[in-house]
């Protein structure tokens, strides 16, 4: 069986695919689309239920939408998504990365490289440059290499011009009628 690539997702990757945030939608809604496909793998924490309530916009804190509280909580659970719950091991190993990195300074975004880097993923990604983004290469996998954190983007040569205008996506995010897990109903527990 050929390993999937493993992305992980910072809660601001999420927030922006709820919000439908321009410039920034498409190319996760594409990712979610390749992960449904089955040609990659996106993890992210069960902190990031927790923590996709707000959104930062500037000086101000933006709500989200709390009618897209349940869609979202069902959608994490589709089986093309793996939820890390978050652990002893996972907090030791964020507190130490807040140790070891003066950039890193927030303990919910150590908690989310912590997930990353025990769980040997290829490619972290995040929106967040004032915490996150400064740490690319830094910070090693639990194998040893070091960890790649960068914004979302689409592969080279990839072109999403050549799609017909009006093509919808596989995957709508939020649409509660089409997140189902395998022998689970939506709603339910994995």
């Amino acid at each position: 069986m050929v390993e999937l690539k493993k992305i992980y997702w910072d809660s601001c990757v999420w927030i922006s695919v709820i919000n439908d945030e321009p410039g920034r939608v498409e190319i996760c809604q594409y990712l979610l689309d390749c992960a449904n496909k089955r040609e990659v793998e996106i993890w992210t924490s069960s902190l990031t239920l927790a923590e996709v309530f707000k959104k930062k916009c500037g000086a101000l804190t933006v709500a989200i939408d709390p009618t897209k509280d349940v869609d979202f909580e069902t959608f994490i659970q589709q089986d093309f998504l793996v939820e890390v719950q978050v652990d002893h091991e996972i907090g030791v190993t964020a507190r130490r990365l807040l140790r070891a990195h003066a950039e890193l300074k927030k303990p919910m975004d150590a908690i989310h490289l912590a997930t990353a880097v025990l769980n040997n993923v290829d490619e972290f990604h995040t929106f967040d440059g004032d915490n996150l983004l400064a740490l690319n290469g830094k910070v090693l996998r639990k194998d040893g290499k070091p960890l790649h954190i960068l914004k979302p983007a689409f592969p080279a040569g990839h072109q999403t011009d050549l799609l017909p205008k009006g093509t919808e996506a596989v995957v709508e995010p939020l649409a509660a009628a089409e997140v189902t897990t395998p022998g689970a109903q939506a709603g339910s527990s994995k």
